[in-house]
């Protein structure tokens, strides 16, 4: 009787609760990860675009993420309109998801159809190209690899144990970094040694691209103040440093998209990259307009809150802020 009232209570008790919950986590991540946004993106682009429009006015859609960045928005850009910003940000965040998808449909040799153009040109010769966590960059890649140019990218090592209980998710974010090395036609560069690895692809003719806006949290070393959002913010400078000592340029670039579902991979004119306050506060500028241009696009919102305070209590001065000419 002891034995099957102990069955019993662990039937009904924590050990059945762990696996409901571990189970609707499972559930929910398929669905966000794979169904919704995987789906669509076997239809030709018209009708998926349609697809992706409709499912960004579901409320209960990736509602904790949306909700929580629309707050953040909300208070650093008053004025916004609400809703409008919500669809905007399921919509992108579901474009995110499913470029995964797109891009394994999409053969290394070709341009994504129907739902990609290029506006400028990439400069002969290695380069640092420079972007941010803004609108959808993994088809720069592509454009690169398909001329001929392969890209070593800064990038966090895939760690396994940070997807502990969450298959789905550790199996689409795997899938997801092989396709990202796959598009840059070079492995990215992961901790450690990484500024020797990076030197050594330019070394070869290589490019390599770093996102820039990355926090004191994330990148506690190196970060000299900057001015963003109308507050004091800082960015990491080793970018530019690599740069100047690999004696290359530094490329902006970013991607937009269009109400018609047709993104824009902007590249900006080559910057001497020895003048490192003058790009910091250049890319800084840059940075600023495109958020306040489309606001939905910045995916490191829920990092701005600590951002600027982190800037603040280290004494740092907001410098000059520079206005982009690309």
């Amino acid at each position: 009787m002891p034995v099957v009232l102990r069955f019993r209570q662990a039937r009904g008790g924590p050990v059945l609760r762990s696996l409901i919950r571990r189970g609707v986590q499972e559930a929910c991540d398929f669905w966000v990860l794979c169904a919704v946004p995987g789906l669509p993106s076997l239809l030709p682009w018209r009708w998926a675009w349609a697809c992706y429009r409709a499912l960004s006015r579901a409320p209960v859609l990736l509602e904790d993420q949306v909700r929580s960045c629309a707050q953040v928005i909300e208070r650093t850009l008053p004025g916004i309109d609400r809703m409008q910003v919500l669809r905007r940000l399921r919509m992108l965040r579901m474009l995110d998801f499913a470029d995964l998808y797109l891009a394994r449909r999409t053969p290394l040799s070709a341009a994504p159809g129907g739902h990609f153009r290029v506006e400028g040109e990439w400069p002969a010769g290695p380069f640092v190209a420079v972007s941010f966590h803004y609108g959808n960059g993994m088809w720069m890649l592509r454009d690169l690899l398909r001329k001929g140019r392969r890209t070593a990218v800064i990038a966090a090592p895939f760690e396994p144990g940070d997807y502990k209980g969450r298959r789905v998710y550790f199996g689409y974010s795997r899938a997801r970094h092989r396709e990202m090395e796959r598009s840059a036609g070079h492995v990215a560069a992961y901790r450690p040694r990484v500024r020797e690895k990076l030197m050594q692809a330019l070394a070869e003719g290589h490019v390599v691209m770093s996102l820039l806006d990355l926090p004191p949290r994330l990148v506690p070393a190196n970060q000299q103040p900057v001015r963003l959002l109308d507050r004091p913010a800082s960015l990491p400078a080793g970018v530019f440093q690599l740069a100047a000592a690999a004696d290359v340029p530094v490329v902006p670039f970013w991607v937009e998209l269009d109400a018609q579902g047709m993104r824009t991979l902007m590249i900006g004119d080559a910057r001497d990259a020895h003048d490192t306050a003058g790009n910091l506060a250049w890319f800084a500028a840059l940075l600023d307009s495109l958020i306040r241009r489309d606001p939905a696009a910045w995916y490191f919102w829920t990092e701005w809150p600590t951002w600027s305070p982190a800037a603040e209590s280290a004494g740092e001065h907001a410098a000059p802020q520079a206005t982009p000419s690309a």
